[in-house]
């Protein structure tokens, strides 16, 4: 009996020893498959955030691929019928305000750096470019590179030194030269918003002939950087050429059959477009001046006004008519607008209406006033 109960207890005894034996392992292989565990989710963290990281960086350069920028509304108009839904098209200036003098903040010039392509007007329009060239790795394309330039005068124009007498045909408008050129910096007061833009008369725009020649410089580059959509560009190029085409020989004709081919205009920002239409601009102001006229000069112009029987007196849409009104109350003549295009109002974005209608209207309301 004894003996019996002997072998039972070292039964036992060998069962629970056992049992530890199974308990430490099973504790072992438990703490082993938890640690395995662990790693399986760190790793599987990493790489997580390794797709995020390559997925954050794909889309920022999707984004740099999607994006191109124009210097201000008729680049970006004429960009952004050309891209069409190909790229997103953002102008670096403001739409709706004036471009001349604009000077971007460090902020600004940041934040191209999401586009690597940027459409500018280009003859010294952009007086910033320089600035951006040095700070962002940005292709910037000049869209008037093969414009035919006209020169800024740097020598104020006096319209009393200036003979009048067009029956002798002494009054010999060079445009090319751009010497009606009424630089008023060493005149009076009220010229503070005096910019220089070099040595050409950046307007290029005006003269529809140069912005089919600019577009076709944006279609171009975009076909570069797209081949697969060259098609598409072009196309839409040739809608807007054809426009423009149909407009210019509309407007030639009808020029022609004016005698008067004197419009007076707020700042000297016409001279492509009288240079295409034989046509001759009497401004205000000069080529980069957008304040207001003094005296003498209102006086000048005023009496070539009655001898020309010049009936309009324009101003720039979207500024004030005050001195328009003023000189045309003087001269028996109305004062009426006139779009230099620079910046656009929220009408005209919100109805998506082009660079081509506006060039039309311009061109309607001198062949009006001289008609």
């Amino acid at each position: 009996m004894k003996v019996k109960n002997i072998i039972a207890v070292l039964a036992l005894s060998a069962v629970l020893a056992a049992c530890g034996n199974n308990a430490q392992e099973n504790a072992k292989t438990d703490s082993n498959d938890a640690k395995e565990e662990m790693s399986v989710k760190e790793d599987s963290k990493e790489e997580a955030k390794s797709g995020e990281d390559k997925k954050d960086s794909d889309s920022q350069k999707a984004n740099e691929e999607n994006v191109i920028y124009a210097s201000f509304f008729p680049i970006y108009n004429l960009a952004k019928q050309i891209a069409g839904d190909k790229f997103e098209v953002k102008s670096f200036t403001n739409l709706k305000t004036e471009s001349h003098g604009f000077e971007p903040s460090a902020k600004e010039i940041a934040e191209l750096s999401t586009s690597k392509l940027m459409f500018v007007n280009g003859a010294g329009m952009e007086e910033w470019e320089e600035a951006v060239k040095n700070t962002v790795d940005i292709d910037i394309v000049n869209t008037s590179e093969g414009v035919d330039l006209i020169k800024a005068s740097e020598e104020d124009h006096d319209h009393e030194d200036h003979d009048h007498d067009h029956e002798d045909a002494d009054h010999d408008h060079d445009h090319e030269d751009n010497d009606h050129d009424h630089d008023h910096e060493d005149g009076e007061e009220g010229h503070e918003h005096h910019h220089h833009h070099g040595e050409f008369d950046p307007h290029t725009w005006l003269n529809p002939v140069n912005g089919k020649a600019q577009a076709k410089v944006i279609a171009d580059k975009l076909s570069e950087v797209d081949p697969a959509n060259k098609d598409y560009y072009m196309a839409n190029y040739e809608k807007i050429a054809k426009e423009l085409d149909d407009i210019v020989t509309e407007y030639k004709d009808k020029f022609k059959n004016v005698d008067n081919k004197k419009f007076i205009v707020p700042h000297q920002a016409f001279g492509y477009l009288a240079r295409e239409f034989d046509l001759e601009q009497i401004p205000l102001n000069s080529l980069t001046s957008t304040g207001e006229a003094d005296a003498k000069v209102l006086k000048e112009v005023s009496d070539l006004a009655k001898a020309e029987k010049i009936k309009t007196v324009f101003y720039e849409m979207g500024g004030s008519d005050k001195e328009a009104k003023t000189l045309a109350d003087e001269i028996g003549a109305e004062a009426k607008p006139i779009n230099t295009l620079e910046f656009a109002t929220d009408e005209e974005l919100s109805s998506n209406k082009t660079y081509q209608e506006m060039i039309k209207e311009n061109l309607e309301a001198i062949y009006d006033s001289l008609s």
